[in-house]
């Protein structure tokens, strides 16, 4: 099994992870909803567990069987607690974002209950659901990328969850850094590239500087300050990240970033998206398969997003 899965896998029964464990590389999400079957994606494709640990093609007939594993709402709200080691506290500020970070880079969704103050969310309570989002390390998963687009210029990654966006800008920081001997710092806000817990990198990120946890804003300008890079990585842009980007434009850094966009066809008609495209930042837009976690469908320039 891999190593950066056990500490997810020891917060379940041993009957939830017998039929994982023998398929843990493939596994993209794990989905578990209060008194509801655990539904599993292994390459996009659900599977439901039943009580013997046999996975089993999830669709409207199978979902009714009795024997397939459900949690009620403590067993949720117990393993939720061992994911955070029994210190909900030290993860208080990402579940109120609605998910928390855990060894391993593995992100786990939250739904529940909101608490209230002053506008902002202080706390969840009641939590329902939980989104496992396995993460992976594929070393060499971005030489077709590199060798296809070079590193001449910006490169955005667009897919949707789970398409291995965030795979690919791991290992790009690493080949860069380490193979061509480039300068690169990752602004990891959300502490799933790097997956570092308790001091150490859980995957190998070459030689990159990293800013973890700060805003994405703040760990862009203070890295050109201070870091001279060539190369800035980050995940998932939205269209309040536009001024950041031309930061690093207006200083000769080139920037490689993602985010959620399914086809050229949603990117130019989504407003925030054709806003950061149009900053110039990115000589090569990348579309990845739905299907294929972190393989391409599709390199484009801007110019030929637009023609279509």
């Amino acid at each position: 099994m891999d190593k950066n899965l056990i500490p997810v896998f020891n917060s379940f029964s041993e009957r939830f992870c017998k039929a994982l464990k023998t398929k843990d590389e493939l596994i993209s999400e794990i989905r578990i909803r209060s008194n509801k079957p655990v539904i599993v994606y292994i390459s996009n494709i659900p599977y439901i567990i039943t009580e013997d640990g046999e996975l089993i093609p999830a669709d409207r007939h199978t979902l009714l069987n009795d024997e397939c594993i459900k949690f009620s709402s403590r067993e949720i709200k117990n393993a939720f607690s061992r994911i955070c080691e029994y210190s909900v506290y030290k993860y208080q500020t990402d579940i109120n974002n609605g998910f928390v970070t855990v060894c391993g880079g593995h992100r786990i969704g939250i739904c529940g209950t909101a608490v209230i103050s002053d506008n902002r969310v202080k706390a969840v309570s009641d939590i329902s659901s939980l989104n496992i989002r396995i993460a992976h390390e594929f070393i060499g998963c971005s030489n077709e990328l590199l060798s296809r687009t070079g590193i001449s210029s910006g490169i955005l990654i667009c897919g949707v969850p789970s398409s291995g966006k965030t795979t690919l800008l791991r290992d790009i920081g690493r080949t860069l850094s380490s193979d061509m001997m480039k300068k690169v710092t990752i602004a990891d806000e959300r502490g799933e590239i790097t997956a570092r817990y308790a001091g150490e990198y859980c995957y190998d990120i070459g030689l990159c500087d990293i800013y973890s946890g700060y805003p994405k804003s703040k760990a862009i300008i203070d890295a050109i300050r201070t870091m001279s890079p060539e190369y800035i990585i980050c995940d998932e842009l939205t269209g309040t990240d536009v001024q950041s980007v031309i930061y690093t434009l207006n200083y000769g850094v080139k920037l490689i970033a993602s985010l959620h966009c399914d086809s050229a066809e949603s990117a130019t008609s989504n407003n925030s998206v054709r806003t950061l495209i149009d900053t110039n930042a990115f000589g090569k837009i990348i579309f990845l398969d739905s299907n294929a976690p972190s393989k391409i469908n599709r390199i484009v320039t801007k110019e030929e997003l637009y023609a279509d």
